[in-house]
């Protein structure tokens, strides 16, 4: 699917990009580090409802689109935290094949509780 390019003033959101590590704590459960916080300028868009409804079919919910500049290596490992929501990704490709922009496919999971995750 080919997208529009991204035009000048698009990226409007102040976003941070960080990656999200699961490390057994002391009480039996997790905890999560994060680490290479990079903030970041990024364009969010909610995904039409047939994209919605086909992906939580596959419990691969997909609720909205993260474009940003293009880098690579970024992974289901990663989060994206905007304002205080948080999207977990679930897919990310090169837009257009032209190396210029990413586009994150993520997961709203919600408000950022104080410890930086969605739990407690």
């Amino acid at each position: 699917m080919a997208y529009r390019e991204i035009g000048a003033g698009e990226l409007n959101k102040h976003v941070t990009l960080r990656r999200r590590d699961d490390v057994p704590a002391e009480d039996m459960g997790l905890d999560s580090l994060f680490s290479e916080a990079n903030p970041r300028w990024a364009k969010i868009e909610p995904v039409g409802s047939a994209v919605y409804t086909d992906s939580a079919q596959t419990e691969n919910k997909i609720t909205h689109r993260i474009f940003l500049r293009f880098r690579t290596g970024i992974t289901t490992a990663y989060e994206v935290v905007h304002k205080d929501t948080l999207y977990r990704v679930k897919r990310g490709f090169d837009m257009n094949g032209r190396g210029r922009f990413v586009v994150l496919e993520v997961e709203e999971l919600g408000l950022l509780k104080p410890g930086g995750g969605i739990y407690v």
